[in-house]
């Protein structure tokens, strides 16, 4: 992902659970860059996080089969 400022590549900080903190999103990433300073939070709705899981469990039992 690139800075909107200035396009540099932003540096991933770390994520966050904040599962139990927020009703809409599930985890928070945070991103920097080391040319403006600019710093960006990404937050991944709970609902893509459930259909992720969902997704991933209809593969397993597929391979199964």
């Amino acid at each position: 992902m690139n800075c909107w400022h200035c396009n540099n590549k932003l540096i991933w900080g770390g994520d966050h659970d904040i599962e139990d903190e927020d009703d809409e999103y599930s985890v928070v990433s945070n991103l920097s860059c080391s040319i403006c300073g600019s710093f960006v939070n990404v937050y991944f709705p709970k609902n893509k996080q459930e259909e992720e899981k969902q997704w991933k469990k209809h593969i397993k039992s597929w391979m199964k089969i």
